[in-house]
């Protein structure tokens, strides 16, 4: 038996695309109006400061930041970033914290865990506030007994620092624990690297990447994951 599972956040626990469509339309929409710019004009700015960003900081949860993100796009929109970039950026959290919700299942599984003695981590990229901010939004605060992002880590998922991070907090071994996440290669291949039994939440059967020589797991939903984990099944 398992005695500890390290989930993912970002759309493991709950949608996160939808979300970041939405928040990002708003803040498209904030800024078209107030510059008087077209969405392409602004669009075509704003990867341009995502990419220049990402390729400055690489696998760094600095690299995530969405304020950086907003002041090089109205930078590259020639105008100053500060009266506009912090209004940017309240404007996308709030849209995408109202509106986030567990996926189905979630809290069943979590509170079955619980009652095993199950211990319950969170390993996610992106910088520490924002996550913070995600659990406390999602009433997983008092769930978690550890939390490692990248910020901490100091590297992004799949770098071993930050898998060895999270048996350190949890003061366990590789075989004991496992890793559930959606994304393949940062998820799924990461944790096998660092030897940790791993779950692909693969909710939509999308063509990927995989290699069928590695050893995992696969879910398509939460009542799936939890017959894997509470039934004792060996991962």
């Amino acid at each position: 038996m398992i005695k500890a599972v390290i989930f993912d956040l970002d759309d493991t626990l709950y949608d996160y695309k939808t979300l970041d469509k939405e928040a990002g339309s708003r803040v498209r929409s904030l800024v078209c109006k107030r510059l008087e710019v077209s969405e392409e004009r602004y669009e075509k700015a704003f990867i341009r400061g995502r990419q220049v960003t990402k390729e400055r900081l690489d696998d760094t949860g600095a690299s995530h930041n969405r304020m950086l993100y907003f002041q090089k796009t109205l930078e590259y929109l020639d105008c100053k970033p500060l009266p506009l970039c912090l209004q940017m950026y309240e404007t996308y959290w709030g849209t995408f914290l109202t509106k986030m919700k567990l996926y189905p299942g979630v809290r069943g599984l979590l509170d079955k865990l619980h009652a095993k003695g199950i211990k319950v981590a969170i390993c996610t990229d992106l910088t520490a506030h924002i996550q913070h901010r995600k659990l406390e939004t999602l009433g997983l605060v008092d769930d978690v007994d550890c939390l490692v992002t990248s910020e901490e880590a100091g590297h992004d998922k799949p770098s071993p620092e930050v898998f060895a991070l999270c048996l350190e907090k949890l003061g366990m071994k590789p075989d004991e624990v496992c890793f559930v996440g959606d994304d393949y290669r940062r998820d799924v291949m990461g944790a096998v690297a660092a030897g940790i039994p791993a779950v692909w939440f693969r909710p939509a059967n999308e063509p990927g990447d995989e290699d069928s020589s590695v050893d995992y797991k696969v879910v398509r939903d939460y009542r799936q994951l939890e017959e894997l984990l509470i039934t004792g099944e060996r991962l």
